[in-house]
């Protein structure tokens, strides 16, 4: 499964197409109304989103975003783990904007959420591949690892840095690699080393540009 970044005007126009679609109702008793839960095809993976974040500035949002959208046909989010604004954020700062998306993206895709990765259900079967998508606080992602595995996820995806430190990273490839589970790490393309070194060089080149 290869997640991409959004770039800046596919950024943009996502941005807007979100605005534009109508306010759903936050009733409890809309939930799960217009679809069933959401289950993987035979030819997907079943995602477990941890850390969604606030709609328009969580990456975890972008990611979920993408996978709805079907920009990811071998992934099927199926699960969304928000301990934030399933808790104490729920009334602060983003809180509503990140209850409308629940509400919508229930209603509409059956996706489940919960506070944490021990309230996720098992794997509808056996034979499920089941995928978690750390997206949370970096000095979170060891312990999150730890929890993915758990709960039966046999790939993780990472959000950069991955983990605080170096000797943490050794110790969670070493985690996973001993519950014969992989580790993607996710990277942002916009400041890697070629693209910084291209937008260098049109810096000091009169009449240049980049684009992507």
């Amino acid at each position: 499964i290869i997640f991409s970044r959004i770039n800046f005007h596919r950024s943009q126009e996502k941005r807007q197409r979100y605005k534009n679609k109508p306010t759903f109702l936050r009733s409890p008793s809309r939930l799960l109304t217009m679809v069933e839960a959401a289950t993987p095809s035979s030819s997907q993976a079943e995602v477990v989103l941890i850390g969604c974040g606030c709609p328009l500035r969580g990456m975890g949002w972008y990611h979920a975003v993408q996978m709805l959208g079907g920009e990811c046909p071998s992934a099927k989010l199926c699960h969304i783990v928000e301990p934030w604004f399933l808790g104490a954020g729920a009334s602060g700062p983003g809180g509503p904007e990140f209850a409308e998306f629940q509400a919508k993206t229930t209603e509409e895709h059956g996706v489940q959420y919960h506070k944490s990765l021990s309230d996720v259900p098992p794997k509808p079967s056996s034979s499920t591949k089941r995928l978690a998508l750390i997206s949370g606080r970096t000095v979170d992602n060891p312990r999150l690892l730890s929890e993915a595995i758990s709960a039966g996820c046999s790939v993780v995806y990472l959000e950069k840095p991955g983990a605080p430190t170096v000797e943490q990273l050794r110790e969670m490839k070493l985690e996973a690699s001993d519950a014969n589970v992989q580790i993607c790490m996710g990277y942002n393309k916009n400041v890697c080393k070629y693209v910084r070194k291209a937008r260098e060089f049109a810096a000091q080149t009169p009449g240049s540009h980049v684009t992507f």
